[in-house]
């Protein structure tokens, strides 16, 4: 991984801040608070976001901003890697919000776990190691605060050696001693229950044995049993047989009595409905015989009926014919009232010519000059435009009066016109009127058909109409009563045809049942006494079907004697199987405890030691390795006991840690960084950081001897990056590139 460009906006004392990271040595150089470590920090948040403990919202995002973010790009495996993770004041908090990744120029937008999750499995870090530790990996193999690597010098040893375990990934050693005690404990827990659910194996094994020897004995009592059961189910079934036959013939005869008594009920009901037709046709034909008689007496009224509509439709033609001219008065009226309208038009344009010759006379008279050219206007030319107007009026004037003349003849004609339509009208309205009174009479007159002539002329006047029309009303009431008369007869008539159709088709039907009658008597007879043979049949039934009864009731008894036996034998036999089943897990449990106890735990053990020993020996001879570089005089040495404390000696005598000077407790420090970052990166091979290395003010304390060891530590370390953070000038000669920053005004930047 090789660090190409961060970005910081809004975070501590940065506004808006970009810094880029070439390969090889760079050194971020400035005075003390000038920001050098908000660089860092700002990377560790961009790989692994906010880290309870460690690094927090609050302390990255600077005070009075709402928001902020850290973009980082780098390469790793040869892929150009973006990220970036915003940070958001709240109420009472600074959250991560949602930032995103890219890889080879494809974004993926990220919660801030999700982020972290991309970035673990990029970087190679083992998951369960960076979250139970706290980001040690990262911290102890590309940045460590130099702070933070003094206080593991002086923390307490156990605390220490623990922390290094799960560092080196040698605490899975303890844990796997740990969970083998676990399942020993659960194995001999486990081997007291199986104990005692085995406990009474054989006499179990014998009560197996006793109900297989009842199951036995039953099950040949059943056999036994069978064939006698077989028997009486077939002779049962002979009889039943036999039985179902005797009443199949009983049904039939049933259903042929059902069928004669149904025949002799239709007989009796037919010869009854024929009985009251009979007398029904007898009343309607007196009825018939008397409404003939009554029809006899109305011939004169009929006659009288014909005569006075033969006038009154006459009369009512003659309206009708003299109303026909109202269509061409009406055409007469309309062309006359068009032509009045078109003379009072030329009258209305006639007159408005005349007035308007008038108007100008007077206005030329009274004017004294040209309204246009205001020139007097001379009598010359007042008198030429009245002679002028003069012969339009009097050109207008005799058409004037002809027009007037032409409205006057036209008026008259339509006073004239309009009172012949009211005339015609009148007659219209009373040809109507009689038309609506004597459509009845023409009804009643083809109800009785009556002959009403039309060749007689109209003679009558408007009161003998009236008469005419009082004369019918008289005779209509009788005409009407005899018409109903007649109505009743014709009906009557039709009613005795229906009636004695139905009669003859009755009597054929009579005939044909009382055939049906003798065939269903004769038929019923041929089954002689059904009855009594199943009588006899049910009786020999009955004594089979108890015998049945008691036979099955024998082989249920057995079969359920059968059932128990079976049920207690195969629950014996499960529970028999699951102890033998508890006997081999038992024993598999024996073998595993032994094999655990006697041989696993013991073999973790030895391989713990094994890879502590290797560790401890490659850690040792690093860090005495790196301190002699720094420390450059051979009177003063150092190794790490069995603990990891580091121990330090002058001239053979040991000396404590916190006795050294400042400048000696870097070194001790330092070469302690050096000696984790190369055996972590060794031990954890899928790590992928391991060509970074970040060393946060790594000369604090020193002399200018001890500085200039600082330049043969770079050249042996031989890393493609190294970012160092020191405010010491004299580094810069050490390093291949430099990065100056300053603070003005609480905010950072670079120094270009």
């Amino acid at each position: 991984m090789l660090i190409k460009s961060v970005r910081l906006h809004n975070i501590r004392s940065y506004l808006s801040q970009g810094v880029e990271f070439p390969e090889g040595s760079l050194l971020l150089s400035g005075d003390i608070g000038s920001g050098k470590s908000t660089i860092l920090l700002a990377i560790e948040f961009a790989l692994f976001g906010i880290s309870k403990g460690l690094l927090s919202g609050e302390a990255l995002l600077r005070h009075g901003k709402q928001q902020g973010y850290v973009e980082l790009e780098f390469n790793l495996d040869g892929k150009d890697v973006v990220i970036k993770r915003n940070l958001k004041r709240l109420k009472d908090s600074v959250r991560q919000e949602e930032g995103y990744l890219v890889v080879d120029n494809i974004k993926q937008f990220c919660t801030a776990e999700e982020l972290r999750a991309r970035v673990l499995a990029m970087l190679g870090y083992p998951k369960e190691l960076l979250k139970k530790s706290k980001g040690l990996i990262y911290r102890f193999t590309v940045y460590t605060p130099q702070e933070e690597m003094k206080r593991i010098l002086f923390e307490d040893p156990q605390a220490r050696l623990d922390t290094l375990r799960r560092v080196f990934q040698i605490d899975r050693y303890r844990l796997v001693k740990e969970g083998s005690g676990v399942v020993l404990q659960a194995l001999r827990e486990k081997k007291k229950e199986l104990a005692a659910k085995t406990e009474d194996l054989p006499q179990k094994e014998e009560q197996l044995r006793q109900l297989s020897g009842q199951l036995e004995t039953v099950e040949k009592k059943l056999a036994a049993l069978q064939p006698v059961v077989g028997q009486t189910e077939k002779l049962l079934q002979q009889r039943q047989e036999s039985l179902r036959a005797l009443e199949e013939k009983a049904r039939l005869l049933n259903s042929l009595k059902s069928q004669l008594a149904a025949a002799l009920a239709v007989i009796s009901e037919k010869n009854s409905r024929m009985a009251l037709q009979e007398a029904e046709i007898s009343l309607a034909k007196r009825e018939v015989s008397s409404f003939r008689l009554q029809l006899q007496d109305s011939s004169a009224h009929v006659e009288r009926l014909s005569s006075s509509l033969s006038r009154l439709k006459a009369f009512s033609d003659s309206l009708l014919k003299d109303v026909a001219a109202k269509t061409l008065l009406d055409d007469e009226l309309l062309s006359a009232e068009q032509l009045k309208s078109d003379a009072e038009s030329q009258i209305s344009r006639l007159d408005a010519l005349k007035s308007a010759s008038e108007m100008v006379k007077q206005k030329v008279s009274e004017l004294a000059k040209c309204p246009t050219c205001f020139q007097p206007v001379a009598a010359e030319h007042k008198h030429k435009i009245a002679l002028e107007e003069n012969s339009k009026i009097n050109e207008i004037s005799p058409k004037l009066a002809d027009a007037l003349e032409r409205k006057n003849q036209l008026s008259q004609e339509i006073a004239s016109l309009k009172r012949e339509l009211n005339g015609l009208q009148a007659k219209e309205k009373l040809a109507a009127g009689l038309a609506s009174e004597l459509k009845p009479y023409f009804e009643l007159a083809a109800a009785f058909s009556a002959t009403v002539k039309t060749s007689e002329t109209a003679s009558l006047s408007v009161a003998e109409m009236q008469a005419e029309l009082a004369s019918l009303s008289a005779a209509r009431k009788q005409l009407e009563a005899a018409k109903e008369k007649r109505f009743m007869s014709a009906e009557k008539e039709r009613f005795i045809r229906q009636v004695e159709a139905g009669l003859d088709a009755f009597r054929k039907e009579a005939q044909l049942l009382e055939a049906k009658k003798a065939e269903l008597s004769a038929r019923a007879a041929s089954f002689g006494n059904v009855e009594a043979d199943i009588g006899v049949l049910q009786a020999e039934l009955d004594n089979v079907v108890k015998e049945k009864t008691a036979l099955l009731m024998q082989k249920a008894s057995l079969e359920k004697e059968k059932e128990n036996f079976s049920g207690l034998a195969r629950l014996l036999l499960e529970e028999l199987q699951k102890k033998k089943a508890a006997m081999r897990e038992m024993e598999e449990s024996n073998k595993l405890a032994y094999w655990l106890e006697e041989m696993f735990v013991s073999m973790v053990a030895v391989i713990e030691k094994h890879v502590m020993a290797k560790v401890h020996q490659e850690f040792n001879g690093l860090f005495r390795e790196w301190f002699a570089m720094l420390m450059g005089t051979e009177a003063m040495a150092a190794k790490i006991d069995d603990e990891f404390t580091p121990v330090v000696e002058v001239d053979g005598f040991e000396i404590p840690v916190e006795n050294l000077s400042g400048g000696e407790k870097t070194s001790c420090a330092l070469a302690y960084r050096l000696a984790l970052n190369k055996v972590i990166n060794n031990l954890v091979s899928t790590i992928r950081t391991k060509d970074l290395l970040i060393l946060d003010e790594p000369t604090d304390g020193f002399s200018t001897e001890q500085l200039d060891k600082l330049r043969d530590v770079l050249s042996q370390l031989q890393l493609p990056q190294v970012i160092i953070v020191s405010h010491e000038e004299r580094v810069e000669s050490f390093v291949q590139h430099v990065i100056r920053i300053e603070k003005e005004q609480h905010v950072s930047r670079l120094v270009v």
